[in-house]
């Protein structure tokens, strides 16, 4: 296993810079996490809550009732003030602007996020981190949907150390695009490296049903069967693999070739 490590670890350092680095990680350790339940205590009294405002908003709208609740509070007028109708300032926050027509959301320059993007693509792939975080983030602040960018500041979070975070950005560029296979690869090496093999498991399979030919992620999924102990099904997968393994892992191929003569 450690020859199939290093060879992946070797075509990672060796790849170019025209390439896409983020799109690829390679596989960790493995373990288990269980979720949490909340309290329905909490729940119970949110709806309660929830409830109680309702009924006063409809008391309010009855004369009665609404001179009664601002006596509650001590907020309630004397008797013989009138009430007035007091109009918003045209020039007020709050003021409708029915007169002006609405602003069209600013263009974004694709071209030029695109270049930011690869920027920070490079930046992270010669190790400049704080310069790929820079470059991700105008690429947010010019388009706050772009998954890449998000995806990009999950491995950066990642590679220090950071897992939340680095979570927290894979499963913000899957929210944005749920059929970009690269997040849940990374993710799911995230959860090699927690342990929680069978999120991992989920994860690669995700991966695979939106990019059959990921060979990252089958690679990744290969791995992860067999440190489980399905040897079959990971013999299948690195079978697969070496199928549709492309020139620039063809080192990594031979070295799952020679993994491959172990298998019965």
């Amino acid at each position: 296993m450690s020859l199939i490590n290093e060879a992946l670890k070797k075509a990672a350092l060796e790849a170019g810079p025209d390439e896409d680095a983020l799109q690829h990680a390679y596989p960790q350790k493995l373990f288990f996490i269980s979720g949490r339940r909340g309290g329905s205590r909490s729940l119970t009294l949110l709806l309660g809550g929830l409830i109680l405002i309702a009924g006063l908003a409809a008391a309010w709208q009855l004369e009665p009732a609404r001179y009664w609740l601002l006596g509650l509070i001590g907020m309630r007028p004397p008797a013989t003030a009138s009430r007035m109708a007091v109009p918003i300032p045209t020039d007020a926050p709050g003021a409708a602007a029915s007169d002006q027509p609405a602003q069209p959301p600013p263009a974004v320059d694709r071209a030029e996020m695109a270049r930011q993007l690869q920027a920070g693509i490079t930046e992270f792939h010669n190790g400049d981190l704080e310069a790929a975080r820079l470059a991700f983030v105008g690429v947010l602040e010019r388009d706050p949907t772009a998954a890449a960018a998000q995806n990009g500041l999950g491995l950066i979070e990642k590679r220090l150390g950071n897992l939340e975070q680095a979570e927290r950005h894979y499963q913000e560029a899957i929210r944005l695009a749920p059929e970009y296979a690269e997040p849940h690869n990374n993710l799911a090496l995230l959860y090699d490296q927690r342990g929680e093999t069978n999120r991992a498991v989920i994860e690669y399979s995700t991966a695979l049903s939106l990019r059959p030919d990921y060979p990252e992620a089958r690679l990744n999924y290969a791995v992860t069967l067999e440190r489980g102990g399905q040897r079959a099904e990971a013999k299948r997968q690195y079978q697969k693999f070496l199928a549709d393994s492309p020139p620039a892992l063809a080192e990594v191929a031979e070295t799952v070739k020679t993994h491959l003569a172990t298998f019965p």
